[in-house]
């Protein structure tokens, strides 16, 4: 989060992540073929999130953020 370019950034950064852990299992499952992981990724104006979704939380797993 602190590598992001301004606080605009974080807030739609942030307001992705709420989004997510409402309904985790909403966004596309992208795991390897094996994975025993649940890995999704999730996509915002500008930026997407990948996570694994656990009971009632979310944990993020990679931010990134396109200028």
């Amino acid at each position: 989060m602190a590598q992001l370019p301004t606080d605009e950034a974080r807030r739609e950064v942030l307001d992705l992540v709420e989004l997510v852990r409402t309904d985790p299992r909403a966004w596309p499952d992208v795991r390897d073929a094996g994975s025993v992981e649940e890995i999704r990724e999730a996509f915002g104006a500008r930026c997407w999130i990948q996570y694994m979704p656990h009971a009632g939380a979310i944990e993020v797993r990679e931010i990134g953020w396109a200028d």
